[in-house]
């Protein structure tokens, strides 16, 4: 497949998983009553652009440059570009948003990253287990809001 297909690719999927990650974290704070307010949605729409392809790129020079058995090991690459995009969500944010709303963000993108991998590639153990883990983490970031 051409480098740049690829690329594309890697930037629509990173684009739906934030686009859905934000919608997610809309609907979590609402559950737990925390104010979460967002632009408009053109605002939005332009921020998880740029966001996403931040990301992809990041991913497509890992898939590009590291050879296939050392790409597990370059997956730690990819931290610096999440930095970079909650730094993104923080300045675009920073009136309305505290840091554990762009990290709550970053989290469900993280899950949902998981779970989409683990289902694509047939590893269902592998989706109930983040899918448990995670929604034992959501409700303990619930219980530890409602508590204060």
């Amino acid at each position: 497949m051409h480098a740049a297909i690829e690329l594309l690719i890697f930037w629509a999927l990173a684009f739906v998983a934030l686009c859905l990650s934000v919608y997610v974290l809309a609907i979590f704070d609402g559950l737990i009553e925390n104010d979460l307010e967002l632009l408009s949605l053109g605002k939005e729409v332009a921020i998880a652009g740029v966001a996403s392809f931040i990301e992809a790129l990041a991913v497509w020079l890992v898939v590009l440059v590291i050879q296939a058995p050392y790409r597990g090991l370059g997956l730690r690459a990819l931290i610096l570009p999440a930095l970079v995009v909650a730094l993104i969500y923080k300045i675009a944010h920073l009136e309305h948003w505290s840091r554990y709303d762009v990290l709550l963000l970053l989290l469900f993108q993280m899950a949902i990253v998981c779970l989409g991998a683990s289902l694509l590639t047939a590893h269902f153990g592998s989706a109930a287990l983040v899918l448990v883990f995670f929604c034992l983490l959501l409700a303990g970031i619930a219980l530890l809001n409602k508590g204060m």
